[in-house]
């Protein structure tokens, strides 16, 4: 079985056009304008950033395939039943996941995977890729598109198989400390005492290799592919022409940073927001960051939302670690 659905939004829950005018308007009304990552990964996005963990010098990507391909057997050993979920939070393309999947195909278990991701793109895309990889394999896979969890409520709801969760990549070091803090509780609350958590972290390094990494011209194309985004769903006029890219390391925040930078006096409308807005010359927006852990930060950070930690898996240069949590008892 493959198939892919679009969630529901909880009761609670915005609508996703609804969420992406709401950062807008909150972020560009700031005195130091501010606005979140996740707003730049429609299709086209996602399609951009797979392009960047291409690169040689973005180690996050590298780091962890190497980790996935070293460790599966670990992964494995995490089942203890017949059958069990694989649910990946974030999953774009699936091409980190996908060397799991064949190991655990090879290994014989029987297995439902969910790839939950904002993205409708990725998620068909993905889906159509396994399917015409997989079909004579004991695979089922169910794409969700929406938000994590609205994905997770639906996927647990249905029985109570045991989880493996995965939540790869450098999502959770996008978001600022107290998102990732109440992301984490509300995960903790979600998951069940079987369950497992795989979970990455960007270490910190040398920030010469961080300056190198997140300044690429591609990320100058990510980046400014959110003023595309602003433009299409909420009806607004950026030019990108008066805009450039900067990544720079913040040794205070430890987080690489990403500003867009206005080039000129420049007014900006958004139609759906009914509202202008003002750059002056050189003013900054900030639109991405990426925080660097140490373990000991990674271990508190676990410890403060109800987990523990069991293993860190480590890339063989000690870049990257991939942290298997389990829920506190």
């Amino acid at each position: 079985m493959f198939e892919t659905k679009v969630l529901k939004a909880g009761p609670t829950s915005l609508s996703q056009e609804k969420q992406f005018a709401s950062a807008v308007e909150k972020g560009l009304s700031l005195d130091n304008k501010c606005l979140p990552s996740w707003l730049i990964f429609d299709s086209a996005g996602s399609i951009i950033f797979k392009a960047i963990t291409e690169l040689a010098e973005y180690l996050p990507a590298a780091c962890e395939f190497e980790i996935i391909r070293n460790q599966k057997n670990k992964i494995a050993k995490l089942i203890t039943g017949d059958t069990f979920n694989l649910i990946e939070l974030g999953s774009g393309d699936g091409c980190k996941t996908r060397i799991l999947i064949e190991h655990l195909l090879n290994e014989k278990f029987g297995f439902h995977y969910y790839p939950i991701d904002i993205s409708s793109g990725a998620v068909t895309n993905l889906i159509r890729s396994l399917e015409a990889e997989q079909q004579d394999t004991r695979l089922q896979v169910t794409g969700l598109i929406g938000d994590y969890f609205d994905g997770l409520n639906a996927i647990i709801q249905e029985g109570p198989k045991q989880n493996l969760v995965l939540f790869l990549g450098v999502t959770l070091n996008n978001m600022n400390p107290d998102s990732a803090r109440s992301f984490l509780k509300n995960l903790c609350k979600t998951l069940g005492p079987k369950d497992y958590l795989l979970i990455g972290f960007d270490l910190m390094k040398n920030p010469k290799l961080l300056y190198s990494a997140y300044n690429n011209p591609l990320f100058e194309k990510f980046n400014l592919h959110l003023l595309d985004r602003i433009n299409q769903v909420l009806g607004a006029n950026f030019n990108k022409d008066n805009f450039v890219q900067q990544g720079q390391y913040n040794p205070i925040t430890r987080a690489v940073e990403s500003y867009l930078y206005s080039t000129c006096n420049q007014t900006v409308h958004i139609r759906t927001l009914n509202k202008d807005y003002h750059f002056k010359a050189w003013e900054t927006m900030q639109t991405e960051q990426s925080f660097k852990f140490t373990l000991e930060e990674i271990e508190k950070l676990a410890t403060e939302n109800g987990f523990q930690v069991e293993e860190h898996l480590f890339d063989s240069r000690k870049y990257f670690v991939n942290s298997i949590w389990k829920v506190a008892p």
